[in-house]
């Protein structure tokens, strides 16, 4: 072993370095077996004594990707043309239908982006008018002066800005939601693509990535107010639908009524799918399949006259009941228009009980100049009640009861402490610079996930004996080092993805058994050339010194350029690609060494120390 000492202390250090960080995933996976046995009742207090370490080890394992793990795909889509409204200082109907048209467009087309059919649509209808009439900050250089082209630029840029930044809050909601390894990536110009392996709640999810974080307070409206428009609506339909022997409408309504079972229809369109109640700011109660049908009715222009200017009516994020048959009932709240106060004031959100109830809700502090408006605002409105509105629902009304200082203020009937928690993951995350809406999305199961693991080590296990029987038939003594240079190969691999965090994928695996079949090319070149070196009369010891050092080229030009092409499939590839790309070159890494370096210690203790004798075929 003369002269191999750092040969040996490279492979010693490679492989206590890899059975470091090998150990948590072997660790992971024995506490799982051991899980898999217990009761449900004996697993949850398990998991509640060992948290820490549990957590510990899942940071700390091999990770394991989406198609094996299980969990969640989701392409999300930057909604541009919400983007481009709110950006818009004056609208009107021709922005609307332009806008409107520009949007049907880009549906249609895979080429050019909305902002480019907002611009031609605009131009094609009067090539001399400016988008500057709809669109002015000074800040970023757009005034009445501005081109097209100015304003065109303007809204392509705030466009990616925001793509780029919903990709930032997506990743820390993710991140605060404890998703192990999740991968967020742009796909187009507003496409987010989102991988979340060992999802076992995907609803919560969708509410996560969806929720624009939109926080609001505003005024509501006048009870007396609320309940005349109530009466002036009920009044009118009753009219539409020209019933002659409608009773006349109770306004003073008990909830518990609507808990029976249903009533025969009232030959009233909107009694039929609303109980009116006019208690203060409630307008009404409505179940959840009827709430969109509500909606359109209140959005009929001659209603529209009817209700309060400058009141918008919102449902309450939890509901109050349900029907004889299942049905989730929600409240029907008038709210004013005139944002009082954003989310933009809040500094710190966090998820706190009721002292009395135990109920979870969301505690908020806001920054002084929050404090002085919310002061303000309470002070104006003692005995009046304020909506604190997230992303369009109303989640509490309380009723002012003094003028509240330093900033303090809480999000109440939460239905449970996992969504006061998504609560504050989205007011800490920030607010969405534009809507985003879910496009595609696909589940892989537990189940589905082992089995493809189940498919993936069977491959694994199939092309390494079948290398490893041909390396002993062709090559006999020497085809047992090249098998013991490969399975020590294999561990190496396991070993770089580990302590690099890499995932493993299914392409993943995919690229070991190819790596399988590259990991002895390098021995397949050293063993000819020693045979060559045989054929000239050379001794043994001398033949493998020249096959190794005549085969040492051709083994790093194949694998080097072999290595590049794996650069740059990870370099622009994404998702599958990549964790291909990245277990292609631990491969080719782990093979170069175990083949020029471990088989060469093996063959000089065996020729050289022992004085045996080696066949090469």
């Amino acid at each position: 072993m003369q002269g191999n000492g750092f040969k040996i202390f490279l492979t010693g250090f490679f492989l206590v370095m890899t059975g470091y960080y090998l150990y948590p995933s072997a660790q992971k996976y024995f506490m799982n077996q051991e899980m898999e046995s217990m009761t449900q009742e004996e697993r949850a207090t398990f998991e509640h004594d060992n948290i820490v370490k549990i957590k510990s080890l899942d940071e700390r394992a091999l990770k394991l990707g989406l198609d094996l793990l299980g969990g969640m795909h989701v392409t999300l889509e930057v909604r541009v043309e919400a983007l481009i409204r709110e950006l818009a200082t004056d609208v009107d109907d021709t922005f609307e239908e332009v806008l409107a048209a520009a949007t049907a467009s880009s549906i249609q087309s895979t080429d050019g982006s909305i902002i480019q059919f907002f611009v031609q649509e605009f131009e094609s209808r009067d090539a001399d008018a400016r988008l500057s009439r709809y669109f002015r900050n000074e800040a970023a250089g757009i005034t009445r002066r501005s081109t097209n082209d100015d304003v065109a630029a303007y809204l392509q840029t705030e466009a990616d800005e925001a793509v780029t930044r919903a990709i930032s809050i997506i990743r820390d909601r993710v991140d605060r939601y404890g998703v192990t390894e999740p991968s967020i990536t742009q796909q187009g110009s507003r496409r987010i693509i989102v991988e979340l392996p060992g999802i076992d709640d995907p609803d919560r999810i969708r509410g996560l990535l969806r929720g624009t974080a939109r926080l609001e307070f505003r005024l509501m409206v006048d009870p007396a107010e609320n309940v005349r428009a109530l009466q002036r609506v009920i009044d009118y339909y009753e009219t539409v639908t020209d019933s002659s022997d409608v009773a006349e409408a109770d306004t003073t309504f008990d909830v518990n009524e609507l808990l029976a079972p249903d009533a025969a229809g009232s030959g009233n369109e909107l009694l039929d799918v609303m109980q009116p109640t006019g208690q203060g700011v409630e307008f009404g109660i409505v179940a959840e399949e009827d709430t969109a049908a509500v909606n359109q009715m209140l959005l009929i222009p001659a209603v529209q006259d009817l209700l309060p200017r400058g009141v918008k009516y919102m449902y309450t994020s939890a509901p109050i009941g349900t029907t004889a048959e299942g049905l989730e009932l929600y409240r029907l709240l008038g709210v004013r228009t005139e944002i009082e106060l954003t989310g933009d004031v809040i500094t710190d959100a966090r998820v706190d009980f009721e002292q009395f109830t135990n109920v979870p809700e969301v505690s908020m502090t806001m920054n002084s100049e929050g404090s002085r408006t919310w002061a303000r605002i309470t002070g104006a409105n003692v005995g009046s009640n304020v909506a604190i509105v997230l992303d369009g629902v109303v989640y509490s009304y309380p009723n002012v009861l003094q003028r509240i200082t330093g900033g303090r203020s809480n999000i109440t009937n939460l239905d449970s402490q996992a969504e006061a928690q998504d609560v504050v993951t989205v007011l800490k995350s920030g607010a969405l610079p534009a809507p985003v809406e879910i496009v595609q999305e696909s589940t892989v199961g537990p189940s589905l996930g082992a089995a493809s693991i189940k498919a993936g080590l069977n491959s694994v296990m199939f092309g390494l004996l079948l290398v490893a029987l041909f390396m002993i038939l062709y090559y006999r003594s020497s085809g047992m080092v090249a098998d013991l240079a490969l399975i020590l190969n294999m561990i190496f691999i396991l070993g770089i993805l580990a302590g690099f965090n890499a995932t493993l994928t299914l392409p993943g695996i995919a690229g070991i058994v190819l790596t399988i079949g590259m990991a002895v090319d390098a021995n397949v070149l050293i063993f000819e050339r020693v045979r060559e070196e045989q054929s000239t009369g050379k001794s043994l010891k001398a033949a493998i010194e020249g096959g190794y050092g005549k085969a040492l080229s051709a083994i790093f030009d194949a694998n080097i350029t072999t290595f590049f092409v794996g650069v740059i499939l990870y370099s622009f590839g994404v998702g599958p690609i990549q964790g291909f790309a990245v277990t292609l070159m631990a491969g080719i890494l782990s093979s170069m060494f175990t083949a020029i370096v471990f088989t060469r210690i093996i063959m000089d203790y065996v020729v050289v120390d022992r004085k045996l004798s080696v066949s090469f075929g």
